[in-house]
C-alpha cells in the first residue's frame, strides 16, 4: 500500500513547497459505435487518457527553494502562455513507479481569511502521454 507521504508530484524536478494532498485523475476517452454488423447494439472502445492533477497546500514561503516550489514560482507559471506555460511533470511513490508527461496550468486559485492560514491549490493538465518511466523492484 502506498502511503500519501510517499507520494510526489513535482515540476521541472521541483515539488510544490508545503503540499497536504495531491490528487490524481484518470479518465477515459471512450469512443462509441454502432453499426449494422454489431446488430445495432453499441460498442465502446478506450483511444486515451486526460489526466490531470489538483495539489492543495498550506502556503510556506519559509522553505528550501532550491528544491521546491514556492508560491511566487507557481503564479508565474500559471501567468505564462505559449510554450513557456508547459512544463515537465513527474508523479513517483517510493513503493510504486513514477510517471512523467508535460503538463500546464489549468487553474490557480490562492485563499485567505483574517483568521486562518492562507492555502493554495493548482490544477494541471497532462497535454500529451503520461507514460511509466521507472519499475521498482
Amino acid at each position: 500500500m502506498v502511503q500519501g507521504y510517499n507520494v510526489a508530484l513535482k515540476i521541472n524536478d521541483l515539488t510544490i513547497l508545503g503540499r497536504t494532498q495531491d490528487d490524481l485523475t484518470i479518465a477515459a476517452n471512450i469512443k462509441e459505435s454502432q453499426t449494422k454488423d454489431d446488430a445495432g447494439s453499441k460498442q465502446y472502445s478506450v483511444v486515451g487518457q486526460e489526466v490531470s492533477f489538483k495539489c492543495s497546500a498550506l502556503i510556506d514561503v519559509s522553505g528550501d527553494t532550491a528544491s521546491a516550489m514556492d508560491r511566487d514560482s507557481l503564479i508565474a507559471l500559471a501567468l505564462e502562455v505559449g510554450e513557456n506555460a508547459e512544463f515537465d511533470v513527474t508523479y513517483e511513490a517510493d513503493d510504486g513507479d513514477a510517471y512523467e508527461g508535460t503538463g500546464i496550468i489549468t487553474n490557480y486559485t490562492e485563499s485567505s481569511n483574517a483568521s486562518d492560514d492562507a492555502t493554495l491549490s493548482v490544477d494541471i493538465k497532462i497535454t500529451g502521454d503520461f507514460t511509466k518511466v521507472i519499475a521498482n523492484q
